[in-house]
């Protein structure tokens, strides 16, 4: 069985030897970026398993990096990108890393053993995902998830945001006139405009479901707006978690039974 790919991109050379030791004794295979570009580059053309950034990249910055990799069709959705930093981590930078797409976003000293009992959750996931082809868990006409793809990616918003206790909100939309017909449209609208963080499904023909990370009920209510006027012609209704307690499938009724209110 071929070992599994991480792409490792920072321009720090005692980062890159400390962490390509930890993950080479773990099995892995390296690849190496000293740029945000670079890694970009070799996103594209090795499709590793999994993404570690080091937050202090340039060219562009980590940040960026991670946004531009997480809106990359190279980059499959399923691929965990883990941001690290040299210092230690903010509430704010924790929030900045998964709006940008992370997974998480972890700081020094860094424990190498949890690392990668981390990765190998999130590879098998990756894996697994592969296996059973982007049709499993992918709304083949949109892009976007389907109800199963949803459903997984939203437990691994909901591991994550209590880990880092974090809300996360979940928002359904249908058609404003009650028609299937502008499904489509609406699926292609919520491609182009949902943010890269976000898990957005596509729950039944006129249904979507939008699982937020770091989003509370005021920030549930500005994405509500946000997305209400790019798409246009829809309704929503919104549920929301402070904390630990409430499942993915407990937000999504209840956004369900909001909207129909």
């Amino acid at each position: 069985m071929p070992l599994a790919v991480i792409l490792l991109a920072s321009a720090e050379d005692w980062v890159v030897r400390s962490v390509a030791s930890v993950l080479e004794n773990g099995g892995y295979q390296i690849v190496q970026a000293a740029t945000g570009n670079a890694a970009l580059d070799a996103a594209r053309l090795r499709r590793p398993d999994a993404i570690i950034l080091d937050l202090g990249l340039e060219q562009p910055h980590g940040f960026v990096t991670c946004r531009a990799l997480r809106s990359d069709p190279a980059v499959s959705a399923a691929t965990p990108i883990v941001l690290i930093t040299l210092g230690p981590v903010t509430r704010l930078q924790q929030l900045d890393a998964l709006r940008a797409g992370a997974w998480e976003l972890r700081g020094q000293p860094l424990d190498g053993e949890e690392l990668l009992l981390r990765l190998g959750a999130y590879i098998k996931g990756k894996l697994e995902v592969d296996r059973l082809g982007a049709e499993g868990l992918v709304d083949a006409a949109s892009g976007l998830y389907n109800a199963s793809g949803v459903a997984r990616r939203s437990e691994e918003l909901a591991s994550l945001t209590t880990r880092q206790g974090l809300p996360l909100a979940c928002v359904v939309f249908r058609p404003a006139n009650g028609s299937a017909a502008d499904g489509d449209r609406l699926a292609r609208e919520f491609k182009t405009h949902g943010r890269v963080s976000d898990a957005i499904g596509r729950t039944g023909p006129d249904e979507f479901a939008v699982f937020a990370p770091a989003t509370d009920s005021p920030a549930a209510e500005g994405l509500v707006r946000r997305l209400t006027d790019k798409v246009g012609n829809v309704r929503a209704g919104y549920s929301a978690a402070a904390g630990p307690g409430t499942s993915p499938q407990q937000l999504l009724a209840q956004a369900r039974s909001a909207l129909g209110a």
